[in-house]
């Protein structure tokens, strides 16, 4: 029987290799993300057979995301931790689905499984993925009126961008509580969800190994981001803010950060909409590279 645990930092040291190693882009596979979000979707995690596993209680079900490690495309393997998972399933007495499946993993399971599993995608989970190199420098008439915005920015504002750090985490942390304040966060479970996972990520910043930036204007912190790298290839952005009222905020510190990660990462993922039509219109218009997407997967015994 698999022992699952609640999220630590101290497991980082064994977990981020293996998620790092399967070499898949979403953004389920960062730790810093897990870390951040585990209190409230209860994901506790083990490892098995060399795979990082992780899992949550849904109801009537048991959602496991699909196993990273350096063995993911070893059928044989791969088939030995299922089995486990499916183990620790049937003794939980609830159904089994993996969540967050890209088409790689969605292959691998077909290959295993054939008939036996049913995929079905939905549109408000698949992660937005852009060429770092064009969020860096924003080319072409479709990046038009976004140029335009960090024109205006930067000819009306005393502006200044910087790296996080932690002398001036307490700056960002200042300006999520001014942020929370002015988007209600107070009504609005989602929001005051999002404000405790930005705290954890501030509060063990360097531990994790996050990599962000900041915009100041007359000194004062107006915007931030920050993420960290999913594999070789992608990093992923966790969190964007901005006050609304600056106008060219946002695309600004899009652009700054995607500045530093350009020669290091091929693309950058910005993560789900969750169906958010005024989010769906804004991570659209920096017209990403591609839409990954992710099955919700259903094995039956």
């Amino acid at each position: 029987m698999l022992t699952f645990k609640k999220p630590a930092l101290e497991d980082q040291s064994w977990a981020e290799p293996l998620l790092y190693a399967a070499g898949f882009g979403s953004c389920e596979y960062a730790f810093s993300n897990i870390y951040m979000w585990w209190g409230a979707y209860g994901i506790e995690y083990t490892q098995a057979e060399g795979f990082f596993v992780s899992r949550s209680i849904d109801g009537d079900s048991a959602i496991y995301n699909f196993p990273a490690g350096p063995a993911v495309d070893d059928l044989t393997a791969l088939r030995r931790v299922l089995d486990l998972l499916r183990e620790d399933c049937r003794a939980l007495g609830k159904k089994f689905v993996i969540n967050g499946a890209g088409e790689r993993q969605a292959s691998l399971l077909r290959a295993l499984f054939g008939d036996d599993i049913q995929l079905q995608n939905n549109r408000d989970y698949f992660d937005y993925v852009y060429s770092a190199p064009k969020l860096a420098a924003l080319p072409g008439k479709k990046m038009h009126s976004k140029r335009n915005h960090i024109a205006f920015f930067e000819k009306t504002y005393n502006w200044s961008y910087e790296p996080i750090t932690r002398q001036n985490i307490p700056d960002c942390l200042a300006m999520n509580e001014e942020w929370c304040r002015q988007n209600g966060c107070s009504t609005s479970e989602s929001l005051q969800i999002e404000h405790c996972a930005v705290k954890k990520a501030f509060a063990d910043y360097e531990q994790l190994g996050l990599r962000g930036g900041l915009l100041r204007v007359d000194g004062q912190v107006v915007a931030f981001t920050f993420g960290h790298a999913i594999s070789k290839d992608y990093f992923d952005t966790h969190v964007e803010k901005a006050f609304g009222d600056y106008r060219g905020a946002y695309p600004m510190i899009n652009r700054e950060f995607a500045k530093t990660l350009q020669d290091e990462f091929l693309f950058i993922n910005r993560e789900e909409d969750l169906g958010e039509e005024g989010l769906r219109k804004a991570k659209l218009s920096y017209k990403p590279e591609l839409l990954l997407e992710k099955y919700t997967v259903t094995l039956e015994d």
